[in-house]
């Protein structure tokens, strides 16, 4: 009902599952461009769904509804999909984060990617909100993470050395029939020739849409302070990870330079640091700086639990949520 209210806005676009919708930023040249205009976008998005007498919210996954009663949404990309993945596809009323920043050549995205990886587990930790799943708090952080990962080419992505690498994987996959185009590789973090892009696809869904605007400048930070090197071990990157979903802000990571366990505060205060000289060059600095707000008040998944427990119920979180969505 939203998408037929929304026909010609170019606002939304549909996603596999009918409860979900796409809201699509323009191309913005600033972060702070996109902090000033995604409240202005969700408004807009609000209104039509009040329209069709519903309401938007932010969140990795909707607390109690059952994912395998959401009809998938039409067209032919979503019926081969369910062809492909069967169970799998209508498991997946989930809610994430994508994240586009331009990069130059196809070299520059590989860099970019293997520089995303490795950060993979303290952005998820930053942005995980979907401690409930069909009306139980899963003891996840981030409960769309695990789901996701029943996708295939999903998770971490490969550690591709060149463009090259790149390319030949994906021709070999379409050749063998695996996939159709590189869109099919769903890694949390991959190039995007399509667009000229690299994707970060890691995060859940933001609830204020001020913490969206600090992970892009993150994201947009870390892709332009990228170096080229490889990933470190992707068995530790994956256990981080782990963590990340497990425990959101409050995990510990194992740091490759000191060989211990360091708190996911403690590492995105010095990132956020360390990146403050690039955030000045790129104009993000005061939203790469609400970084620091997701560290001190906690990620989503802890705010929806303390909802929940003033609240009383899940429906009551919802409320609360799609007010916190989009503020009136």
């Amino acid at each position: 009902a939203v998408m037929e209210t929304a026909d010609g806005a170019g606002l939304v676009t549909s996603e596999l599952s009918r409860s979900c919708i796409e809201m699509v930023s323009p191309v913005f040249e600033t972060v702070s461009d996109l902090a000033r205009e995604l409240p202005v976008l969700r408004r807009r998005v609000a209104e039509m769904a009040r329209g069709a007498g519903v309401e938007i919210v932010g969140s990795g996954t909707h607390p109690f509804s059952e994912p395998t009663e959401q009809p998938l949404a039409e067209g032919a990309h979503n019926r081969r999909l369910e062809d492909e993945m069967g169970w799998v596809a209508r498991t997946q009323a989930i809610y994430g984060l994508h994240v586009h920043i331009a990069v130059p050549d196809g070299e520059a995205a590989i860099g970019a990617v293997n520089e995303l990886a490795r950060r993979v587990p303290l952005l998820v930790a930053l942005s995980a909100n979907s401690p409930y799943w069909r009306g139980s708090d899963t003891s996840l952080a981030s409960t769309r993470s695990k789901i996701f990962e029943m996708f295939p080419r999903s998770g971490l992505p490969p550690a591709f050395r060149a463009w090259e690498d790149f390319v030949l994987h994906v021709e070999t996959l379409v050749a063998s029939g695996s996939i159709p185009d590189a869109s099919w590789c769903w890694w949390d973090a991959r190039p995007h020739p399509k667009f000229g892009t690299v994707e970060l696809r890691a995060p859940d869904v933001q609830t204020d849409a001020s913490h969206t605007s600090a992970l892009v400048a993150l994201v947009q930070c870390l892709v332009a302070g990228a170096d080229g090197r490889a990933p470190e071990d992707p068995l530790f990157i994956a256990e981080n990870k782990w963590r990340a979903v497990r425990r959101g802000m409050d995990a510990t990571f194992y740091d490759f330079a000191s060989g211990r366990s360091i708190p996911a505060r403690q590492l995105a205060r010095e990132l956020a640091e360390e990146l403050r000289p690039i955030s000045q060059d790129l104009r993000c600095e005061a939203e790469l700086e609400s970084i620091i707000e997701i560290v001190e008040r906690g990620d989503g998944a802890g705010l929806q639990r303390a909802a929940f427990e003033r609240n009383g119920s899940l429906e009551d979180l919802v409320d609360h949520l799609a007010g916190a969505t989009v503020p009136r």
